[in-house]
């Protein structure tokens, strides 16, 4: 395989990559259940239907930067930091800031799963020992590249898929759907009350970060063989598969496993879900949690990397981040991410006193206000780049559509301003806080490096010819139009082909 093939996707490998967005229910299905109720499967379907709208207006927004890698985030402070370089930075971190925290969410449950089936009896630490096994293992994965990545993505997907489907059919044929379960369909205290308008809005703001996932596809968005163009179709089709997962999921297990089992723990559900439908043994169904976890995990990994990576190369983050290595992987970038989440699992676990089984949840919670934070700035700077005075890109919205955009932004704020009534002001005191400090290291990683961002020139090769064309002009070159594209002569007698310097590397 070539550099250039291990360098980028097919459109097929980007979806079985961002296919860990749906598994991102289990994560916080049972906490919001048990806050909202059975009206949580409606919470888990609007979320869906607000991530797919936020999906469309993010569209606009990448194909008008058809050259930037790294995902919303950085897409947004090519927006903002023409108005606040400040801005700019706090949407990088936040992002960031968003996702990291996600690898040890992951490890840790599939650690506690891990534990349940191997090692019942073993000290409260083995969860927090097995999660940073795991997150080594992922970074050592894709460490080779994303087609090796992809290919691990697919079997996940295709092995979760399977079982979780058979369990689904199989509780459809025996009848074991019971609607009565959906009764009482209302949040604690009733629809219009104080406490469920503000419960209804905390589910949204944690149903969010999973529901808004489908984003993530825009991460690696110059890995596409295809460009831009194919991220956004991959970006599309994860949003709509969500919206069936995050409406259908919550559905049937409400109905076949009831209220109690819907805000059990993800395992417990399952296994509720196995007995109710098919013979699969409970090892099998812990197991198949566990792979569904790690499909997220590498997931949030790979995106995770490409965003610090690009952020690096904007300036916005260490040199040492921008760095790929031979097989065309932020290497650096993965192992600060692993590093930062082992590190996190370690202190979570000695202040949890090796009991992590709420560490989860609570870790969740704080990382979303980051993630909410860097989700409104991006869609202001959608919102900003919609109305350019000369507008460019590869599509273009209907303004009605468009202003969806700061609505959505409005809507969040709302969810994000209700987050501490209902998963506790400390929480959302220590994200705060959190994001902070990091705001501040990332604004020392940016003194002393210069302040306009380098153009990424590690986008597929196939792109030479298309950007050839609008290459910044150098001063003291004599330029002039040939057959077959532009080129350019200096004052010596030396001739330069532009689109070589592109390939190369020399045009920036």
């Amino acid at each position: 395989m070539s550099v250039n093939d291990d360098r980028t996707i097919s459109g097929r490998f980007g979806v079985a990559i961002a296919a860990g967005v749906p598994v991102l229910v289990l994560v916080s299905m049972g906490p919001v259940a048990a806050l909202v109720g059975n009206a949580s499967i409606v919470v888990w379907l609007v979320s869906a239907v607000i991530g797919l709208l936020m999906a469309v207006i993010f569209a606009e927004l990448a194909g008008g930067y058809s050259r930037v890698n790294g995902g919303v985030a950085v897409l947004a402070a090519e927006v903002l930091q023409p108005r606040s370089r400040a801005l700019a930075r706090v949407a990088q971190w936040s992002y960031w800031f968003g996702w990291s925290p996600a690898l040890a969410i992951n490890g840790l449950l599939v650690g506690a799963y891990v534990q349940r089936i191997a090692f019942p009896d073993g000290p409260a630490w083995t969860a927090a020992l097995v999660a940073g096994l795991v997150l080594t293992m992922s970074a050592t994965v894709n460490h080779f590249g994303m087609q090796v990545g992809a290919r691990l993505q697919v079997v996940l997907v295709a092995c979760v898929v399977a079982v979780v489907g058979l369990l689904f059919f199989g509780a459809l044929a025996k009848g074991n759907m019971n609607v009565d379960n959906l009764h009482p369909f209302a949040p604690p205290d009733g629809w219009l009350s104080s406490a469920g308008v503000l419960g209804f809005a905390g589910g949204l703001f944690i149903a969010g970060w999973s529901a808004y996932g489908s984003e993530l596809a825009l991460s690696y968005a110059t890995r596409y063989r295809s460009g831009v163009m194919q991220a956004i179709r991959v970006l599309v089709v994860v949003a709509l598969v969500s919206v069936f997962a995050f409406g259908v999921i919550p559905f049937l297990l409400l109905t076949v496993v009831g209220p109690e089992g819907l805000r059990a723990d993800p395992a417990d559900a399952f296994l509720m879900l196995s007995e109710r439908s098919t013979d699969v043994g409970a090892n099998v169904v812990l197991g198949v949690l566990v792979l569904a976890l790690v499909l997220g995990l590498n997931m949030i990994a790979l995106a995770s990397s490409w965003t610090l990576h690009q952020m690096s190369a904007r300036g916005d983050a260490w040199p040492a981040l921008g760095r790929l290595n031979r097989h065309g992987m932020p290497a650096q970038a993965l192992r600060f991410d692993v590093g930062v989440n082992l590190l996190l699992i370690a202190v979570l676990t000695a202040l949890a006193r090796g009991n992590t089984a709420q560490v989860p949840i609570a870790l969740l919670a704080a990382a979303n206000v980051g993630y909410f934070i860097s989700m409104t700035l991006a869609l202001a700077a959608a919102w900003l780049n919609h109305r350019r005075p000369v507008r460019r890109g590869l599509l273009r919205l209907r303004t009605g559509l468009a202003r969806l955009g700061p609505a959505i932004a409005g809507l969040n704020i709302l969810m994000l301003a209700s987050a501490a009534w209902a998963w506790g002001w400390q929480n959302i005191a220590v994200g705060t806080l959190m994001l902070g400090g990091i705001v501040g290291l990332g604004a020392i990683a940016r003194r002393g490096r210069r302040t306009t961002a380098p153009t990424d020139v590690t986008m597929p090769a196939c792109w030479g010819r298309a950007e050839a064309a609008t290459a910044p002009r150098q001063p003291g070159i004599r330029y002039s139009r040939e057959r077959g594209g532009d080129s350019h002569d200096s004052a010596g007698p030396h001739r330069v082909d532009a689109r070589k310097q592109l390939r190369s590397g020399a045009v920036v």
